[in-house]
C-alpha cells in the first residue's frame, strides 16, 4: 500500500527536475496510472471486483515506476546525487563474500544405533550449506567419496552407509558465498560401533 505515496514522491521530485528534462513521457504515464490507483486504494471495504481492479492498477503503477527508474539508471548509472534527486532510495549493492572458511567444530561421534555415526559441524560465516563426504577407503580420489548430505543449517547428520566395525572417513565442506570454492575440514575417522 506504500506504492502510492512512493510514486507521488517520485513525481514530485522528477517533474521539473533539471537533470531529467526529457522525462515527460514517463512522468505523464506514471500520473495516468497513479490517479486511478489512489482512488481505488482509498476504498475502505472493497468488493472482490474492486480488489482485483486495485491489483491490476498496482501492477500498472509498478510498470510505470519501473520505466522511470530504468530511464534514470540509464542516464546516471554512477551519479548518486542524480539518482537520489528522484526521491527514491537506492538499492544497496549486494555484499560479496569471495572466500569461505572451512566448517567449524567438526566432530564424528557414535550414532544412536549400531553401525551408525553422527557428524556434527557448524556452518562458517557466509556459507549457505554444509556438504558431508564419506568413504570407507581414504585413498580413493576425492571424486569417489560419497556425498552423504547437504545440510542448510547447523546440526547433526546421521551417517548410515557403514556396518558395525567399519572405519568411516568423513570431511565436511562449506558451500556458498560468491565462489565455487568449497573449503573442507580435515578428514576425521571413526569405527562404527
Amino acid at each position: 500500500m506504500e506504492i502510492g505515496p512512493l510514486a507521488q514522491n517520485y513525481l514530485t521530485n522528477t517533474v521539473g527536475n533539471t537533470r531529467y528534462p526529457k522525462a515527460k513521457p514517463q512522468t505523464d504515464a506514471l500520473t495516468a496510472v497513479l490517479t486511478p490507483y489512489l482512488a481505488a486504494a482509498s476504498i475502505l471495504h472493497p468488493a472482490p471486483t474492486q480488489t482485483a481492479e486495485l491489483n491490476q492498477l498496482r501492477t500498472a503503477l509498478n510498470q510505470a515506476l519501473s520505466a522511470l527508474a530504468q530511464m534514470v539508471n540509464l542516464l546516471y548509472p554512477d551519479d548518486e546525487a542524480a539518482l537520489l534527486s528522484t526521491g527514491l532510495n537506492l538499492s544497496k549493492e549486494r555484499e560479496r563474500h569471495t572466500t569461505l572458511e572451512a566448517p567449524l567444530r567438526f566432530q564424528l561421534v557414535d550414532g544412536p544405533t549400531p553401525g551408525m555415526l553422527c557428524a556434527k559441524a557448524k556452518r562458517p560465516p557466509h556459507a549457505v550449506a554444509l556438504k558431508y563426504l564419506c568413504t570407507l577407503d581414504p585413498t580413493e580420489a576425492e571424486i569417489e567419496w560419497h556425498v552423504v548430505v547437504v545440510v542448510v543449517r547447523d546440526g547433526d547428520t546421521l551417517l548410515t552407509q557403514c556396518k558395525s566395525g567399519d572405519k568411516l572417513y568423513c570431511k565436511v565442506a562449506a558451500v556458498g558465498g560468491d565462489t565455487d570454492q568449497q573449503p573442507f575440514t580435515d578428514v576425521l575417522s571413526r569405527i562404527a560401533q
